[in-house]
């Protein structure tokens, strides 16, 4: 995995406060199936430089999987690198990275809406209300602040590095600082950096428990340290348990929650399962990735379903499998080129 990650980082810019919208839940972890289910947009990185990013939509109750969406809806190209795309305020909002740039679409026809323009190299999106949002970036060392109803950037956080996923929690936005060892506490009050968390090496991915309890997956770097993963109290700031990966040469990232808040998921090469009350990281995968290079993850918050993306050589089409909770294998879905982000949108939209 960490070839893969060397090679990717010279030649794509890889793949939000995934501030999805979560849905009815069961705290039972049992899957609500078709009846509660919706759409499954999956963003398809495409090469970087060729500007064939694209958007595929999977129906749950038709079980027809659409692909190159927003080309075909608005006769024009989506943009090179779709890094993440983010439901909110009844709007998808699609971060494209290497366009610099956030297209905004509407849910029931993914017809343009409008643009947010003047980002550098816009990774993630996290809307807070109708007025204020944030995105993270590559290389600006900034988080841009941008209202998601005019799509206009209204001001910038400076940072000290590449900036990824974020979390809006009890008026302070958690964000991954990618570059360093860190995750970032910004007053969204005064948008300015009130504290900063110690983490493991290159912070990538954050989710909430049912407990209130944050979690954040670092990968450890490129051969830097061991990567690790971390429980923290996100009202005392305090790193309350941290389980450390056992080689180095591990890169876990993805990490993902079900909608009852109880089962946490990541990538590292296959894809693992573990409790929120668990002791020790999960020995065996849940989902094994054989001959298949598992790139993106995503859990449905309306049926509790596992979607992979499989990037199987990052030149042609890709794949995306569906598993339901107990990892058995329910769908193969053919979609566009280097799957890697999920966002699921439900039918009363």
């Amino acid at each position: 995995m960490k070839f893969f990650l060397i090679v990717i980082l010279f030649s794509l810019l890889f793949a939000g406060c995934k501030k999805k919208e979560v849905g009815p839940q069961r705290v039972d972890g049992s899957p609500y199936y078709k009846e509660k289910g919706g759409k499954v947009v999956i963003g398809c990185e495409g090469n970087y430089g060729w500007g064939n990013a694209s958007i595929s939509v999977y129906n749950t109750k038709t079980e027809e999987t659409s692909n190159n969406v927003f080309q075909s809806q608005n006769n024009l190209p989506l943009g090179d690198v779709m890094q993440s795309s983010t439901l909110f305020d009844g709007k998808l909002f699609l971060e494209v990275n290497n366009s610099n740039k956030i297209e905004v679409v509407d849910t029931a026809d993914f017809k343009r809406l409008g643009q947010i323009t003047g980002l550098t190299s816009p990774r993630y999106f996290c809307g807070i209300s109708s007025n204020k949002a944030y995105v993270t970036d590559l290389y600006a060392n900034a988080i841009t602040i941008v209202n998601p109803t005019t799509y206009q950037t209204i001001g910038t956080i400076s940072v000290g590095a590449w900036t990824e996923e974020m979390l809006y929690y009890n008026n302070q936005l958690f964000v991954t600082e990618k570059g360093t060892d860190k995750v970032l506490v910004i007053d969204v009050a005064t948008d300015l950096i009130a504290d900063t968390i110690m983490v493991g090496r290159e912070p990538n991915s954050i989710v909430l428990d049912k407990n209130n309890k944050m979690w954040v997956l670092c990968s450890g770097g490129i051969n830097e340290s061991q990567p690790k993963l971390h429980r923290i109290n996100p009202n005392t700031l305090s790193v309350e348990k941290t389980f450390a990966f056992p080689s180095i040469n591990e890169s876990p990232n993805a990490l993902r929650i079900d909608s009852s808040g109880t089962s946490l998921f990541y990538i590292n090469n296959a894809v693992y399962k573990m409790n929120v009350n668990d002791l020790t990281l999960p020995s065996s995968p849940f989902i094994d990735n054989g001959n298949s290079i598992f790139y993106g993850l995503g859990i449905s918050p309306y049926t509790n379903r596992v979607y992979v993306a499989d990037a199987i050589d990052y030149v042609q089409a890709g794949k995306v499998y569906q598993y339901d909770f107990n990892g058995d294998k329910t769908q193969t879905l053919s979609v566009g080129i280097i799957p890697q982000d999920f966002t699921f949108i439900p039918f009363e939209y």
